[in-house]
């Protein structure tokens, strides 16, 4: 039994993530990249039931996402934000192993590890799979990734780094520090 109210509880919340989703609560990046309240459901999930049925909500929304963009997108965003939530998601479980008081440390830990989780992974897929394709598909002519540095640093005019980790970092933070009270209520709730 409760096996289902998990599976039931995660779909649910995955659910929430499209909604959320398609509403127009977003700040866009130029080169694509929304920051948003999408992951909070899922990150919400982690904080009340763990880390199988965050990983289990993070898939169902993963795949709602491919449904929502269409083939037009080439799946660019519903990998990125599944890549990306899962580094926070990890981020948090690492810092479990870390810190077993769930206090003020824990939540700065958790965050601190997952936003150098998410960033470094963030910069390499961006480097070497998003950022051409997105590029490509924006019209430009791509011919190797220094062009894909070059452009976004022309765009943002901050280094390729500093672009790619900083709306990364903050988006990082949207999630924990959101889904963190929305838990706290919820669990009392139980």
């Amino acid at each position: 039994m409760r096996n289902a109210k998990v599976i039931a509880f995660s779909a649910l919340m995955a659910a929430l993530s499209l909604i959320l989703q398609v509403l127009p609560l977003k700040v866009r990046t130029p080169w694509g990249m929304s920051i948003d309240l999408v992951a909070v459901p899922i990150i919400t999930l982690y904080f009340i039931l763990g880390f199988q049925a965050s990983v289990f909500g993070l898939i169902v929304m993963t795949i709602g996402l491919f449904i929502i963009s269409g083939p037009h997108t080439m799946g660019i965003g519903p990998i990125m934000k599944f890549f990306a939530t899962l580094s926070v998601i990890l981020g948090l479980k690492v810092t479990e192993y870390l810190v077993k008081d769930k206090g003020l440390l824990y939540i700065t830990m958790a965050f601190l590890i997952s936003a150098i989780i998410r960033d470094i992974l963030m910069i390499v897929l961006n480097y070497y799979f998003a950022l051409p394709l997105y590029l490509k598909m924006m019209g430009y002519n791509i011919t190797s990734r220094t062009e894909v540095i070059k452009i976004v640093e022309e765009m943002t005019k901050t280094p390729f780094w500093l672009a790619i980790a900083l709306p990364n970092t903050i988006q990082t933070a949207v999630d924990i520090f959101v889904a963190l009270p929305i838990a706290r209520k919820a669990s009392r709730l139980q």
